[in-house]
């Protein structure tokens, strides 16, 4: 007795109820056993989809999976898109944030989206009873039900998908709507890598010193203008711009003043321009501008204003004492009906040559002039 410790005397309490530790080979057995019951429309529809998604290049081509093929993919009369965009950064990475109306909604405030959804945000289906109705699809008749599907952010809101039908095309159970929940991972994935891509391919289109489109830009722009012009068969103008004695005054300033009247000869031309141009910065004090939609006295129009505005504007050097310049432009028109062409490629070349010759025309006329050059017979 007087061997024995008091661990040993006092009494062992067992743990009931917890299972006995599994052996791999029973591990694997286990697993190998479990199943899942899951539509097979809707397995088989939300794998293509899946596919669609990943292949979207941009926000543009995630719209258009979204909103154009997923009703008619899974057989919904109404699909609709609310994001989260307090700052307009997405809205600013697209050509037309308007195109989709009702269908694409831009909201500054979070909540309005939280209030769908519980206090932690899962996929949920409502029917006409549910209040959330009078808040959704608000522009589609004819919808009896809706899915809510909430993209999210490391748990945070960014925003909502709303399927809405007369009736469920497939049923739900546990197994659909985690399924469903996964498919809506894979949007948000997509959205946010699609918005990472753009803002970077972005950034290597924006001149920096003025924050308008550089050269790369301006090409990505135009061969859009005539894409656009082409399907709508409206005339287009592009302008060539050159800030007269650039290189003189260069020299006697210095790169400071250059590039400071640059930035706000810049600011001062889109001042001067629709909401519909475009402006770019081509090289040291060469812009380009696309006008869509103008023909050549419209654009003629134009391109004397703009010089008349800038012979006039008085640049504050920041030192008490002001710059003056004035601009050479050449602009070119080209109308789809009268030049039809079939290499956009060629074409755009040929339009930007055209208009530097102008340019090169208006410089040799002593500067602060526009000049036009038509196009000639398209070789393309």
């Amino acid at each position: 007795m007087a061997d024995e410790t008091f661990d040993d005397l006092r009494p062992t309490e067992e743990i009931e109820g917890a299972p006995p530790a599994e052996t791999s080979a029973e591990l694997h057995q286990r697993r190998m056993a479990e199943s899942v019951e899951l539509n097979r429309y809707l397995y088989n529809q939300s794998l293509q989809m899946e596919h669609m998604l990943l292949g979207g290049a941009d926000l543009q081509a995630l719209f258009e999976v979204l909103l154009v093929n997923l009703p008619r993919h899974f057989g919904f009369s109404a699909v609709e898109l609310w994001l989260y965009d307090p700052e307009e950064v997405l809205a600013g990475l697209m050509s037309n944030p308007l195109r989709y109306g009702p269908q694409l909604q831009w909201h500054t405030d979070v909540f309005e989206m939280q209030e769908l959804y519980d206090l932690e945000p899962d996929v949920q289906f409502i029917d006409a009873a549910d209040a959330r109705m009078f808040e959704v699809l608000k522009s589609d008749d004819g919808v009896e039900n809706a899915l809510l599907l909430p993209l999210l952010d490391a748990g945070r809101m960014m925003g909502s998908l709303h399927c809405g039908m007369a009736d469920l095309p497939f049923p739900i159970g546990a197994a659909e709507e985690a399924h469903i929940a996964h498919l809506a991972a894979i949007i948000s994935l997509c959205f946010k890598n699609a918005v990472s891509r753009q803002q970077v391919s972005r950034l290597t289109m924006i001149d920096p010193l003025t924050q308008i489109s550089n050269l790369r830009g301006f090409e990505k722009d135009i061969a859009r203008e005539i894409a656009k012009a082409r399907r709508a068969d409206k005339a287009m103008s592009v302008m060539m711009l050159e800030i007269d004695e650039y290189d003189e005054l260069y020299q006697h300033y210095g790169e400071v003043t250059g590039q400071f009247l640059v930035k706000k000869i810049t600011q001062r031309i889109s001042s001067d321009l629709r909401t519909s141009d475009y402006l770019a910065r081509l090289s040291g004090a060469r812009l380009a501008i696309l006008v869509p939609g103008s023909g050549e006295i419209l654009a003629g129009d134009i391109a004397e204003r703009i010089r008349g505005d800038i012979e006039d504007f008085a640049v504050d050097d920041g030192r008490g004492a002001s710059l003056q310049v004035t601009l050479s432009i050449g602009y070119v028109t080209w109308e789809p009906q009268s030049f039809p062409a079939i290499n956009m490629v060629q074409l755009a070349r040929q339009i930007e040559k055209t208009a530097n010759k102008a340019l090169a025309a208006a410089r040799q006329g002593g500067g602060n002039r526009a000049a036009y050059n038509r196009l000639t017979t398209l070789m393309v």
